[in-house]
Protein backbone atom coordinates (compact mmCIF):
# COMPACT_ATOMS: atom_id res chain seq x y z
CA UNK A 1 0.00 0.00 0.00
CA UNK A 2 1.98 3.23 -0.77
CA UNK A 3 1.68 6.15 1.25
CA UNK A 4 -1.74 7.96 -0.26
CA UNK A 5 -3.72 4.69 -0.28
CA UNK A 6 -1.91 4.41 3.22
CA UNK A 7 -3.73 7.81 4.31
CA UNK A 8 -7.01 7.73 2.52
CA UNK A 9 -7.90 4.47 4.75
CA UNK A 10 -7.16 6.02 7.67
CA UNK A 11 -9.12 9.35 6.95
CA UNK A 12 -11.92 7.35 5.65
CA UNK A 13 -11.55 5.37 8.87
CA UNK A 14 -11.77 8.11 10.57
CA UNK A 15 -14.55 9.57 8.71
CA UNK A 16 -16.49 6.34 9.05
CA UNK A 17 -16.20 6.84 13.16
CA UNK A 18 -17.14 10.45 12.87
CA UNK A 19 -20.48 10.25 10.94
CA UNK A 20 -20.97 6.36 12.40
CA UNK A 21 -21.22 4.65 8.89
CA UNK A 22 -19.65 2.12 7.94
CA UNK A 23 -16.66 2.74 5.25
CA UNK A 24 -18.06 0.84 2.61
CA UNK A 25 -21.54 3.01 2.46
CA UNK A 26 -19.61 6.42 2.29
CA UNK A 27 -20.59 7.91 -0.64
CA UNK A 28 -16.99 9.53 -1.73
CA UNK A 29 -19.32 11.93 -4.71
CA UNK A 30 -21.83 13.33 -1.96
CA UNK A 31 -21.00 16.70 -0.76
CA UNK A 32 -19.49 16.16 2.75
CA UNK A 33 -22.69 17.73 4.58
CA UNK A 34 -25.00 14.82 3.03
CA UNK A 35 -22.37 12.83 4.38
CA UNK A 36 -23.16 14.05 8.04
CA UNK A 37 -20.45 16.36 8.45
CA UNK A 38 -20.99 19.39 10.05
CA UNK A 39 -18.58 22.76 9.86
CA UNK A 40 -16.42 21.27 13.24
CA UNK A 41 -16.21 18.26 11.47
CA UNK A 42 -14.57 19.23 8.50
CA UNK A 43 -12.24 21.71 10.33
CA UNK A 44 -11.47 18.70 12.36
CA UNK A 45 -10.81 16.62 9.39
CA UNK A 46 -8.95 19.36 7.40
CA UNK A 47 -6.50 18.74 10.99
CA UNK A 48 -6.56 15.31 11.01
CA UNK A 49 -5.83 15.18 7.16
CA UNK A 50 -2.94 17.38 7.26
CA UNK A 51 -1.34 15.35 10.07
CA UNK A 52 -1.89 12.27 8.15
CA UNK A 53 0.02 13.88 5.17
CA UNK A 54 2.38 15.99 7.14
CA UNK A 55 1.47 19.07 4.59
CA UNK A 56 -0.59 21.89 4.93
CA UNK A 57 -4.32 21.82 3.41
CA UNK A 58 -4.88 25.52 1.58
CA UNK A 59 -6.55 27.44 4.13
CA UNK A 60 -9.43 27.48 1.92
CA UNK A 61 -9.95 23.42 0.93
CA UNK A 62 -13.91 23.49 2.25
CA UNK A 63 -15.16 26.28 -0.13
CA UNK A 64 -12.76 24.69 -2.65
CA UNK A 65 -13.76 20.69 -2.61
CA UNK A 66 -17.64 19.64 -2.95
CA UNK A 67 -16.82 15.78 -1.71
CA UNK A 68 -14.31 13.01 -0.34
CA UNK A 69 -12.77 12.20 -3.93
CA UNK A 70 -12.01 16.66 -4.05
CA UNK A 71 -10.12 16.16 -1.02
CA UNK A 72 -7.82 12.88 -2.11
CA UNK A 73 -7.54 14.44 -5.65
CA UNK A 74 -6.21 17.67 -3.64
CA UNK A 75 -4.21 14.99 -1.16
CA UNK A 76 -2.39 13.03 -3.64
CA UNK A 77 -0.65 16.43 -5.42
CA UNK A 78 0.20 17.74 -2.22
CA UNK A 79 1.98 13.83 -1.23
CA UNK A 80 3.16 13.97 -4.94
CA UNK A 81 4.56 17.04 -4.51
CA UNK A 82 7.32 15.93 -1.59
Amino acid sequence: MDRFEAARAEILQWLSETVHTPVEQIDLTRPLTEIGLDSLDAVHMVATIESIIRRELPEDIMRRVKCLNDIFDLMREKLAAA
